[in-house]
């Protein structure tokens, strides 16, 4: 009896021991977890502080910011004191306590903004490391895809006033709950996955996709199996209500939506059944980028190992899949035949709307040891091929592809964006070098003949992890130089002068083109007083209306989200540097034009013309081969004997013809003087080259008006 007592005693303190210590081990993945957030949190933050003086090109940020600040200050949903059309507040209305806290503090709003959404979009760490822990049952794994994590240059957008800050918790948190769901833990967890659809819902609607569809195919496989129909049919329910909640909370206490899609009616409208094509080859090229962005082969190889899974791991892979081919085949069709310019393989793609699943693929793949588990998969042989083909493609390679993909819509793929100082053609292809290289090496190691030792395993096992951390990072630091080169820090301090120039005068902006004008939007998310925009073409239709004078509440075509198509009352303009180089103010204006140059105030005086010369038709300050640009005069004073003395600035190729006048251009720059018959429109013409037009003057005197 008393060896026997001796022995349980001694069983019941090992087991004890081993509680402490597995106990301990957690605690310790606790802490490395909360150390790793907090210094991505802190790292970001200070690279998002030093690198992004302001806003970007996208328009996003000025209707999210522009909402937030209404919301905050005056109570109202509105878009620079306009009437809105944009259901999907939950990002505006999350940035509300940052513009109170701002107002209470003082300081720079932009400045608030920034922490938020790093500290946001940072805390996708905690999700994916559950969701990985959950699914690969292993702690150390789970930490490891929690590093990637941080190290993904998506990590960058904290810096940018975005609603994906929101978006990728969100749809890690719904994947953690959606899989607890798929593995049959409970009814809640189907409930906090429509949850957290719906909450992606109301802050993107295309960002709905992936849930839906885990949400529907889990209907499809109670139905198959005829058991739990009503559990999987809660969820569903659930998201439908909230969808609809979306709606009437929206026309209840702002304002009844135009269409059911808001902001996105215009380009739907737009889209025709010829766009098709276009629409198919920007799938094509997104899955490649999203393969690409998973580190190559683990975009891959959970579709060539679908075999080697049980029956649920093997549906809810494949359901991801399903969820994530919808969220690209919408961007495809909403966006992209929308912003097409006509040429292929030059697509304004936009991998955002899908690159926070990059982490789950990552988990799927990393699932157990890679080595011996793919034999001959001709699928896996075929997708291999396919990714090499299309990364030795130039016009398909990830990052060369146009539009979105140089700013936020590639950070996913920073290693790839162009415009930077790094030469974007040279990392990329050294790049794509090294990606097939590793798959090509992986692919021999795993289906060789001879059986790997357990050694060999796990060190390719660890040497695929190291890859993919330092693809990551890699893409991360490329990331943050693409956002530091990209915006001009003097574009920062002109407009902070414009700030002060303008005071709390309510203003106009005027842009060249309003999806891109880099100016204006950093300009107006910076003002504290309401601000609207219009284009150069709109301006154009306002002056010709109106001879030159300047009268408020000029109708204009503003964006699909506007209800109220007006500018504010005001005698104050603000132009941007594009815009200031197409004109020729009136002497009955009081002009200010910042220390660099970037931005013009202009002070109007009531009922007086305000300006005497426009050219417009130039592209970026371009006019190419055979392209058409105008002069248009609204001063009669400006003719001489009938004539009107033109004064050009002029560089590039080929010859400038205006009516019967022919002017060579030098590829040098330099002024020209021509005489043409006066009309109040002046037709223009390049021929045989690009010309690019600096400045120009219509003016008696002999100055010239410098651009």
């Amino acid at each position: 009896m008393g060896k026997q007592s001796m022995r349980g005693k001694a069983a019941v303190q090992k087991k004890e021991s081993v509680i402490k210590t597995s106990g301990a081990e957690r605690l310790s993945m606790r802490t490395r977890l909360l150390i790793l957030f907090f210094t991505s949190f802190a790292v970001h933050t200070i690279l998002n502080i030093l690198v992004n003086e302001g806003p970007t090109v996208v328009i996003d940020e000025g209707l999210y910011t522009n909402i937030a600040r209404s919301l905050a200050w005056d109570g109202e949903l509105a878009f620079r004191g306009q009437p809105v059309n944009y259901p999907y507040l939950l990002y505006p209305f999350l940035l509300v306590p940052v513009y109170w806290l701002n107002r209470i503090l003082g300081g720079d709003v932009y400045r608030y903004i920034q922490v938020f959404n790093t500290l946001l979009i940072t805390s996708s760490v905690f999700p994916a490391y559950l969701f990985s822990r959950d699914y690969t049952k292993d702690e150390k794994k789970a930490f490891t895809v929690a590093l990637i994590v941080a190290l993904m240059p998506d990590m960058i957008m904290g810096g940018y006033l975005m609603t994906e800050c929101i978006l990728w918790p969100l749809a890690l948190w719904m994947i953690v709950f959606s899989y607890r769901f798929f593995s049959g833990a409970g009814l809640k967890y189907g409930l906090l996955t429509a949850l957290f659809a719906g909450l992606m819902f109301a802050a993107k609607p295309g960002a709905i996709a992936v849930g839906a569809v885990l949400l529907a195919l889990g209907v499809i496989r109670s139905a198959e199996s005829r058991k739990n129909i009503i559990h999987s049919l809660l969820p569903v329910c659930l998201l439908v209500f909230i969808i609809g909640l979306v709606y009437v909370i929206y026309r209840l206490f702002f304002s009844a939506p135009d269409s059911i899609l808001g902001l996105y009616t215009k380009q739907t409208s737009e889209w025709k059944p010829g766009d098709i094509l276009v629409a198919l080859e920007a799938v094509f090229l997104l899955i490649f980028l999203f393969v690409f962005a998973c580190g190559g082969i683990y975009g891959i190889l959970p579709f060539a190992r679908l075999k080697t899974y049980d029956g649920e791991k093997r549906r809810f892979v494949l359901s991801v899949a399903f969820g994530i081919l919808a969220a690209i085949i919408g961007t495809a069709v909403f966006v992209v035949p929308y912003k097409w310019d006509g040429s292929l393989g030059a697509l304004p793609l936009h991998l955002r709307y899908c690159a926070m699943y990059v982490p789950v693929m990552i988990v799927f793949a990393i699932d157990r040891d890679l080595a011996g588990e793919i034999k001959s998969n001709k699928g896996f042989v075929l997708a291999l091929l396919i990714f090499i083909v299309l990364s030795v493609f130039p016009g398909a390679r990830a990052g060369f592809v146009k539009g979105e993909t140089g700013t936020v819509d590639s950070v996913t793929l920073g290693a790839f964006i162009q415009n930077r100082n790094l030469d974007g053609t040279v990392t990329g292809s050294i790049l794509t070098a090294c990606v097939i290289v590793f798959m090509l090496m992986f692919y021999y190691t795993v289906t060789g003949r001879k059986t790997l030792s357990k050694t060999r395993q796990n060190l390719f096992s660890t040497a695929g992890i190291i890859y993919l951390a330092g693809f990551m990072l890699f893409n991360s630091v490329c990331a943050h130089i693409a956002a530091n080169v990209y915006i001009d820090p003097t574009i920062s301090r002109d407009a902070l002068e414009v700030n002060e120039t303008v005071g709390d005068r309510r203003c106009l902006g005027v842009t060249q083109r309003y999806y891109d004008d880099i100016y204006s939007y950093w300009l107006d998310s910076h003002l504290n007083v309401p601000m609207q925009q219009v284009t150069i073409d709109q301006m154009f239709v306002q002056m010709e209306e109106t001879k030159g004078v300047y009268r408020p509440f000029v109708p204009v075509v503003q964006a699909p989200n506007i209800n109220n198509h007006e500018t504010p009352e005001t005698d104050t303009f603000v132009l941007g540097m594009t815009i200031a180089e197409h004109l020729e103010l009136s002497d009955r204006t009081a002009a200010v034009r910042t220390k660099h140059g970037h931005f013009t105030v202009v002070n109007i005086e009531p009922g007086a013309r305000w300006v005497d010369t426009m050219m417009f038709g130039l592209d970026d300050n371009k006019l190419y081969d055979g392209n058409t640009g105008y002069l248009h005069v609204f001063s009669d004073d400006r003719t001489i004997d009938g004539n009107l003395y033109l004064k050009l600035t002029a560089s590039g190729s080929g010859t400038l013809k205006f009516g019967q006048q022919t002017v060579e251009i030098s590829s040098q720059r330099k002024t020209y003087e021509i005489a043409v018959p006066y009309k109040r429109f002046i037709e223009f013409m390049a021929d045989g080259g690009t010309v690019s037009i600096e400045s120009y003057s219509t003016q008696k005197e002999e100055s010239v008006h410098e651009k």
